[in-house]
């Protein structure tokens, strides 16, 4: 399948639930109230951050995947993918352990949720801890899919699982009323539904009787996937994580005014990460010459592209946050729009050098330079958001894709001359 048509089925599966999230979000935030929605944020990001957590094995299945000839593929695919469902499968029901034991305390006392919620927002946590396990299995399938070439049964997938996150919210709304744990409940049932759908559109691979596992395929998954670990843990705190700490700093009647434009903008970055997503298993298994001639085509296109998009994202934010939210809240929101704008512009081309070292082998780069900004954002960020509240976290965030983009690009130069 080409490169475009891939591109193109990675777009559909982020465009769609994008339409679903304009129809729904106004519904639930009416019902709900600003700040029972703030938490429903929070729910979204501990279940989005655990879709990363799953030991980097479904990039690695990617990688390992694509780079198995036909022959190959038939006697140990599925032997591969075992492996890695396992693999994920214990990163799961760690991720499951890590969030109900953290529950408590999000819920009663870090997050600045008014005494009133705290009681829904725990049972919330606990339920949502439960999603973890289908999330992070989840994870590791559409890695395999991709690398298998597989991008319109992964996005199908995707498409399903985000205009549910969207949708089930309302449905539960306007059954159960403002009720953060049915909310959750539904959210969980969601991706129980979405794994197994995904199960079966691999399952002549995945119970084939060829290949037994063996100590050689965990290794092949776990020597590249130890440093996607560090950036599936990292990466997520550092597009998650401000708002957490936001809760925290600002309070959580607050956080809609910051998560509501970042969700928004956020989707700007489809266009790169569908074109990196298919550019992945196709640069892996590129020679130097043929990588260096598509690079610096790719990188010039994103960020033309990019930089019209962002420009008329902060142009158009003012009347359509108007329109779709109020006018006070498009008001309050717009300094945060703004330098969100910038930062994305400057994160879409840091994907193209990010994908670029992904794919040649080499995720130790991209996990050593996420470590060094984790903690240099995390001082930025307690810093600037204790002073300047919301805009001191944009201007963080900013602060920390700038230097993202320094170093990826500084990296390529030295490893690739690209």
């Amino acid at each position: 399948m080409s490169l475009k048509r891939n591109t193109l089925w990675n777009l559909a599966g982020s465009a769609v639930p994008l339409l679903a999230g304009v129809a729904f979000i106004p519904y639930t935030l009416r019902h709900l109230g600003g700040e029972s929605f703030g938490v429903l944020t929070l729910i979204w990001g501990l279940i989005g951050y655990f879709s990363l957590f799953d030991f980097g094995v479904g990039r690695a299945l990617t990688f390992q995947l694509s780079r198995l000839t036909a022959s190959d593929l038939d006697t140990q695919g599925a032997a591969v993918l075992r492996a890695g469902l396992l693999l994920t499968g214990v990163a799961g029901l760690l991720g499951v352990c890590v969030v109900a034991l953290l529950t408590p305390g999000l819920a009663s006392q870090w997050l600045q949720i008014s005494p009133v919620l705290q009681e829904d927002a725990r049972h919330a946590f606990f339920i949502a801890a439960a999603g973890v396990l289908p999330t992070t299995l989840a994870s590791g399938l559409r890695g395999a899919m991709e690398g298998l070439n597989r991008f319109a049964a992964s996005n199908a997938g995707r498409m399903i699982l985000g205009t549910w996150m969207f949708a089930l919210p309302a449905v539960s709304v306007s059954t159960h009323g403002p009720s953060l744990g049915w909310i959750a409940m539904y959210l969980v049932l969601g991706r129980c539904l979405v794994l197994v759908m995904m199960a079966l559109q691999l399952r002549k691979i995945l119970f084939s009787r060829f290949a037994a596992l063996t100590r050689q395929h965990f290794n092949g998954l776990w020597h590249y996937g130890f440093w996607v670990i560090v950036t599936g843990i990292v990466g997520p705190l550092m597009v998650y994580g401000d708002r957490f700490f936001v809760s925290a700093t600002v309070g959580a009647d607050q956080l809609s005014l910051y998560v509501i434009p970042q969700e928004a903008l956020l989707r700007l970055l489809l266009i790169p990460a569908a074109l990196t997503s298919a550019l992945m298993p196709r640069l892996a298994a590129m020679n130097d010459v043929q990588v260096m001639q598509s690079y610096h085509h790719i990188y010039r296109k994103v960020g033309w592209v990019m930089l019209v998009l962002c420009g008329l994202a902060g142009l158009a934010a003012y009347p359509a946050l108007s329109i779709w939210i109020s006018s006070t809240f498009a008001h309050d929101a717009m300094p945060v729009v703004l330098v969100l704008c910038i930062g994305i512009w400057i994160n879409s081309l840091a994907s193209i050098p990010f994908i670029l070292i992904q794919a040649k082998g080499n995720p130790r780069v991209t996990a050593v330079f996420h470590v060094v900004e984790l903690g240099l954002y995390l001082v930025v960020l307690w810093a600037l958001t204790s002073r300047w509240g919301l805009l001191g976290a944009a201007l963080a965030w900013l602060v920390r894709v700038t230097l993202d983009w320094v170093l990826l690009r500084f990296a390529v130069r030295r490893l690739y001359g690209v």
